[in-house]
């Protein structure tokens, strides 16, 4: 006989989990079935030959599916003029590796003077919900629809592990869950901390220092021959400028990766500029604010760039207030985090990081031009925090056709959206056309220029 136990709080740095984890908690919290809190619970409507699947949201093994508009079939092809059939509709899950999607399936029976009821059958890949059979008779003009949605044996609603509480009860429970996760990121990002207090201790022992030096009134640098620059201190470093009075880092190509240890505060206005390969950097937790230009690299003058320098990862730590003008504009990260501490960000701070594809925004404001030209970036979650976008910020962002937002419509609407906040009011082709929120959407209307706000 063996055991087995899982403990989603950590104590003493105790826990790792993964996603599949998470996964696996979730199917066995949440039945799979049709959420009940969710636009039309895939209704089901027939007009002669016509099936409209009505809008819904679904939880199959842990994974879920939303259909945010009706969805209508035209099964007058499988209509046999001598044999009657049976089909059945439903929600596939495929989880294998080549396929990972979720969508609406048909199965269509066999023509026969009598003929059997098709089934879908679940393999170790794919899982289904039938959410109706229908029967078409010889030649006929009109389904015959029998709704399986209601039918726990192949379909059902949602419910939470007992299987005595439905989706508004279940809600609280994952509130819960998130609560503890968000105690686990916090205990992980004090291992991290203290894994680079002690990377740094080692790094002091080890290497062939190249040079040495203040760049802040309390805070030294070694730099060492294979790329690690360390900064060591207290307080902030100092600003410096382009020309008069340059960063003793500027256009160093050697700089591979930075360090900067707990107790410096402050990253100086251009201190890391033009440090092409610049590609990590490792900030403490101490840090508040991030100066004017501080990780700018060289940048090319073409529309879509040759190629990108400096940066390549980011994690910008959870006390950082200030993000100022181009601070990491035209950097190679791919994705970034803003967090909720976040309240002054100067314009352009992420412009022209053409590879840039995920972000999840936390910060006050989203500034001046902020994404203006990350041609790449399609995934953009805002969370409640968020209070005024300001014009401009996702100007010529060519991929980006829906943002995500983590809150009500009524939220949505409360925030303040400056002139072009969507780069729809100047002469730009903005592919930009949905506001996703917990209850409904934001719909644009390209005929008036206005967003039609849709109910879920």
């Amino acid at each position: 006989m063996a055991f087995s136990f899982g403990f989603f709080n950590s104590k003493n740095l105790d826990r790792t989990y993964t996603a599949e984890n998470f996964n696996d908690y979730l199917g066995s919290i949440i039945c799979d079935g049709i959420q009940d809190n969710f636009g039309q619970c895939f209704k089901l409507s027939v007009n002669k030959l016509k099936l409209t699947i009505g809008s819904g949201k679904a939880w199959i093994q842990g994974h879920y599916f939303i259909s945010d508009t009706a969805y209508t079939y035209d099964l007058s092809r499988y209509v046999d003029e001598s044999l009657p059939r049976y089909m059945a509709v439903g929600i596939c899950c495929n989880t294998s590796e080549n396929v990972r999607n979720v969508s609406f399936e048909i199965l269509a029976g066999t023509p026969a003077t009598n003929p059997a009821i098709p089934r879908f059958q679940n393999t170790d890949y794919k899982k289904y919900l039938t959410l109706c059979i229908i029967r078409l008779d010889a030649g006929t003009s009109e389904l015959s629809v029998t709704d399986y949605r209601e039918n726990n044996n192949f379909c059902g609603y949602v419910r939470c592990i007992l299987g005595k509480c439905k989706v508004t009860d279940m809600l609280s429970q994952l509130s819960e869950i998130q609560t503890q996760i968000k105690d686990y990121n916090i205990t992980v990002g004090q291992l991290t901390t203290k894994i680079n207090e002690l990377t740094l201790k080692i790094d002091e022992m080890t290497g062939d220092v190249v040079s040495i030096g203040k760049c802040g009134q309390s805070v030294d640098f070694v730099l060492y021959s294979d790329g690690r620059l360390l900064l060591k201190g207290t307080g902030a470093t100092f600003d410096y400028s382009t020309d008069s009075n340059p960063s003793p880092f500027q256009n160093n190509s050697n700089i591979k990766s930075v360090t900067v240890s707990e107790g410096v505060t402050g990253i100086g206005e251009r201190l890391f500029q033009y440090c092409d390969n610049l590609k990590t950097v490792s900030l403490p937790t101490t840090l508040t604010a991030i100066k004017k230009a501080a990780f700018l690299p060289h940048i090319d003058g073409y529309i879509y760039h040759q190629s990108l320098n400096g940066l390549t990862e980011l994690k910008i730590p959870e006390r950082v207030t200030e993000l100022d003008v181009n601070v990491f504009a035209g950097t190679a990260i791919k994705s970034v985090t803003v967090p909720s501490s976040v309240v002054t960000v100067g314009a352009m701070a992420f412009s022209e990081c053409q590879y840039l594809e995920t972000v999840r925004y936390g910060g006050k404001v989203i500034s001046d031009r902020m994404f203006v030209r990350c041609t790449k970036l399609k995934n953009l979650t805002l969370t409640k925090n968020v209070k005024e976008i300001v014009g401009g910020c996702f100007n010529y962002c060519e991929s980006l056709n829906t943002i995500t937002y983590e809150g009500s419509l009524v939220d949505w609407n409360a925030v303040k959206k400056n002139t072009n906040w969507d780069s729809h009011a100047v002469d730009i082709e903005s592919p930009l056309a949905k506001i996703q929120c917990l209850d409904g959407y934001m719909e644009y209307v390209a005929n008036t220029k206005t967003w039609k706000e849709v109910k879920s």
